[in-house]
């Protein structure tokens, strides 16, 4: 289906809308990197968790939207406009860069915690050695107590690693979109590249064409100053003639 050319009033208006949208991208990714941070400190918790995932859905539906007002630019077709819109694409991509990188670690910190919650778990299915650990020191304790409290809270750490994992599902999801937007602004910068690379052949090719006529020009006018001197010669022989008869005839009267 075709799409309707924008004018340059539109275009601004979206820009202005796409580098609002890039600047609180880059905003929370810094938010979430200080969260990141604060994992398996003593401010880590459930909540801290929790609300680190509510932002990463929300920047990653921002990126999304970013990413559909970014490629409306292209229904504008004035050429003054394209830097604007590179600087944009420039920005843009840096921001999901950094983006995706927190994505990553938290999905590796996230993974290795569950990892090693679900380790612990089966540790605590062995005897307690000597030195009990603080996960055994914590089956012992659940050992004493009444057999209806150890499962419900069995329950609870299980449905608690299941969320985890939930979570860290919806993340490599996003990470997956996030890539798919990177392949869209490739073939996005690609297009553009290839209509610079046209201009950029047209330019040669009157650098050609100016080179040739100034080759032309400078032939034209090696034949020219070679006419000339010829008609000089020419003129300076018919002169000498000239005087020669003059004089033959000026000899014979007397």
């Amino acid at each position: 289906m075709e799409t309707s050319e924008i004018s340059e009033a539109e275009f601004q208006r979206l820009a202005q809308t796409i580098a609002t949208s890039i600047q609180k991208i880059l905003q929370n990714v810094s938010t979430l990197q200080r969260m990141v941070n604060q994992f398996n400190t003593p401010q880590d918790s459930p909540d801290l968790k929790k609300q680190l995932h509510q932002i990463m859905t929300y920047t990653h539906q921002l990126v999304g939207d970013t990413n559909n007002l970014l490629r409306d630019l292209d229904k504008c077709k004035n050429r003054h406009l394209k830097i604007q819109r590179d600087r944009l694409v420039d920005e843009f991509t840096s921001a999901i860069t950094a983006f995706q990188s927190v994505q990553r670690k938290t999905v590796d910190i996230e993974k290795n915690a569950v990892r090693q919650a679900r380790a612990n778990n089966v540790q605590l299915s062995k005897p307690p050695s000597s030195k009990p650990s603080f996960f055994e020191d914590n089956f012992i304790t659940r050992k004493s107590s009444p057999p209806q409290q150890m499962q419900m809270q069995e329950e609870i750490d299980l449905q608690s690693l299941e969320e985890q994992e939930r979570a860290i599902r919806e993340l490599e999801e996003n990470i997956v979109g996030v890539n798919e937007i990177y392949k869209k602004l490739g073939a996005l910068v690609h297009e553009q590249g290839f209509v610079v690379d046209s201009i950029e052949s047209s330019v040669e090719q009157t650098s050609v064409y100016v080179s040739q006529g100034t080759e032309n020009l400078r032939k034209a006018s090696q034949y020219r100053n070679k006419v000339r001197k010829k008609k000089l010669i020419l003129a300076g022989i018919l002169t000498g003639v000239l005087l020669i008869i003059i004089l033959i005839l000026s000899i014979s009267w007397h």
